[in-house]
């Protein structure tokens, strides 16, 4: 989400424009008033498309179909001017997020929903195959959770049945026949949902390999992995995933296969329904300033950029008991808790915050989002050193070296990219070819680079010329989140689970802890949700991990227990231990707390303010500061007063 370029009209058509919403090849998409007070997303061509022959009858072509598209689970196109002096196209704005951000934030979703959502999905392609269209790239982007049930979105690249066009799609929601460079048709839309509807059961596709080139052999030639599609899911999913065309069901079929979806007010998990309601509260207050400051202001909705991105989709290729011991200290009531300590908030990320990490030397802090950047932070003046390093796609994660000098970054772009913390000179880029780059650890010495390639985990020797390679087999699932011990050759390896929780329906996830040199580990279990944080002491003797609604800590090496677990009121998703071993900073939604290690008890007020959930917690060097990221699109630095 941007401010609107100085040059940028204060309307377009009947509509009042009021920011950026996204951008790509083929044009722009700003967040749009009309005379009632409806948002819309109107989408405009790029200047330097106009010239090109044919390029306005196209659009002409474009507007035309999309607008014969009606129906309760699509954003309908509701205005257009395709004869402007530059085109545009206004569809319904959803401030909802899309199914790969929720199935990113909370997990996979539980069968019901999943029911609820194929139900959706089917009803959505038979208004669009009705209207004579085929989608081509109907994918987990393209849909959003909108709080009355699915959207399908982005008609920019629908075409009309039977027409000929290129292989425009994504690699793993494609079908076996636009694989290898067939028309797309309304079976291949069919196809496509049989994908989308196995990410959000697992959190992964089908037919998900190493990279591009192996999925596409993958859904060509392999047969769907559907393990973890709950069974009375799975002749749904597998009819539609049928490598002929003729026996993949029709829509109508679908309806029918998905059964009996029971009536829901809200029919999401309540995690989705929260990311639904953070979306709304955020347009309701930002579009809604004081009266006496009128002003077009930054929106941070992120909600509001899914659309966008949405929109923008045809511009790109696209988850024990424990011992007796102490609990921790309940939450204090919001009436009596005591202010939080002194805060100083990062701005310039137009979206997520997904990692923050200081240099050795506590000087600057380096934070990555979802803005496809990573920046560089004077720790002392609270302000950005130097341009932004950027990726092609967001970044989900980075490292600093031990020694200072080197910031690692990792991103949905599937490289892994490496530049000078001095700011100074230009980043280097290491194409994994294996897809998006989560999460990654760094060995004390410097040495060896742990990371998340595709839920794969991959070591990178470092100092040499190595080359990544795939570690042993992680039994329990995609890897989630990754931590070395002090000694260096101790890995815990968070991951999403296989086995489902019967009260959240998550799956529960795992934490593998590795011993590189012996190459065994032991899994650590107990948890209702994916393992999306994992620390160790600074002696190595405790492992805390955050899943679900939980912390846990663990003896190693015994791998025991150590303690009750803690609950959390929100989601937890990032865990750290002070350089001194003497606190346990953990995220609880969009709150930071801090425990003594001592006995496990609150130290401390919470560290409130960030506005949505905490993604990401680091300790300064000397303990004294504590980083956070956010997906309010900043970071934080806490003064700790220790």
């Amino acid at each position: 989400m941007r401010p609107l370029d100085p040059a940028d009209p204060p309307r377009i058509g009947p509509y009042r424009t009021l920011a950026e919403l996204g951008r790509g090849g083929m044009g722009r998409v700003l967040l749009c008033a009309g005379p009632d007070g409806r948002l819309v997303a109107v989408k405009l061509v790029h200047a330097r498309l106009l010239g090109a022959p044919g390029h306005r009858d196209r659009f002409r072509a474009e507007v035309a179909a999309t607008g014969s598209v009606s129906g309760a689970y699509t954003a309908a196109v509701i205005d257009a001017d395709p004869d402007a002096p530059v085109p545009w196209l206004a569809s319904v704005h959803v401030p909802a997020p899309s199914l790969s951000e929720a199935v990113r934030a909370a997990g996979p979703l539980p069968e019901p929903a999943v029911r609820r959502l194929a139900a959706g999905l089917a009803a959505a392609l038979r208004d669009i195959h009705g209207a004579g269209l085929v989608h081509r790239d109907l994918t987990p982007r393209n849909v959003l959770l909108a709080a009355d049930g699915p959207r399908v979105i982005d008609f920019g690249i629908a075409s009309a049945a039977g027409a000929d066009g290129d292989a425009t799609g994504t690699p793993a929601f494609m079908s076996p026949e636009q694989a290898e460079g067939g028309p797309p048709t309304a079976a291949g839309d069919v196809f496509a949902l049989g994908s989308v509807l196995t990410l959000a059961c697992t959190g992964r596709g089908p037919f998900d390999g190493p990279n591009a080139m192996r999925t596409l052999y993958n859904v060509v030639h392999a047969e769907p992995e559907l393990g973890g599609v709950p069974v009375a899911l799975r002749p749904l999913v597998a009819a539609c995933l049928a490598k002929a065309p003729g026996d993949r069901p029709t829509p109508d079929r679908l309806l029918d296969l998905a059964g009996g979806v029971a009536p829901a007010a809200r029919p999401w998990p309540p995690a989705v329904h929260r990311l639904i309601d953070d979306r709304q509260a955020e347009l309701t207050g930002l579009l809604s300033p004081p009266a006496r400051t009128p002003r077009r202001g930054r929106l941070l909705a992120a909600g509001a950029a899914l659309t966008a991105a949405a929109l923008l989709g045809s511009l790109i290729w696209a988850p024990w008991p424990g011992t007796a011991a102490r609990p921790p200290a309940p939450h204090p009531s919001a009436s009596s808790a005591p202010p939080p300590p002194p805060s100083w908030t990062l701005r310039g990320h137009t979206s997520w915050v997904m990692a923050v990490a200081f240099s050795p030397d506590g000087k600057t802090l380096a934070t990555g989002a979802d803005d496809a950047t990573a920046r560089l932070w004077d720790v002392a003046t609270h302000t950005q050193r130097g341009a932004p390093d950027r990726h092609p796609d967001g970044v989900n994660s980075l490292v600093v070296s031990p020694g200072g000098s080197t910031l690692f970054t990792g991103g949905d772009d599937g490289y892994l990219r490496i530049f000078p913390m001095s700011g100074k000179g230009e980043s280097t880029g290491l194409n994994l070819d294996n897809g998006p780059v989560g999460a990654m650890a760094i060995t004390p010495h410097g040495n060896l680079l742990a990371m998340e390639v595709s839920g794969l985990l991959q070591l990178l020797p470092l100092g040499g010329k190595g080359k990544p390679t795939q570690a042993g087999r992680v039994r329990s699932g995609n890897v989630t989140a990754l931590a070395f011990a002090p000694d260096g050759r101790t890995l815990a390896v968070g991951t999403t689970g296989m086995e489902r929780d019967l009260d959240t329906h998550n799956t529960k996830g795992v934490v593998e802890v590795w011993d590189l040199t012996a190459k065994r580990h032991a899994d650590l279990r107990g948890y209702n949700g994916w393992i999306e944080g994992v620390a160790f002491s600074p002696d190595g003797r405790t492992l805390a991990a955050a899943g679900g609604d939980l912390v846990r800590l663990w003896d190693l090496p015994g791998h025991r227990p150590a303690g009750t677990p803690i609950h959390c009121q929100g989601r937890c998703r990032a865990v750290a231990f002070s350089p001194d071993g003497k606190l346990l900073a953990y995220s609880d939604g969009g709150t930071a707390r801090l425990l003594t290690t001592a006995n496990y008890q609150q130290s401390g007020p919470a560290l409130t303010g960030h506005t949505s959930g905490i993604t990401s917690l680091a300790f300064s060097p000397d303990g004294r500061l504590l980083a956070t990221g956010s997906y309010d699109d900043t970071a934080r630095i806490w003064q700790l007063g220790r």
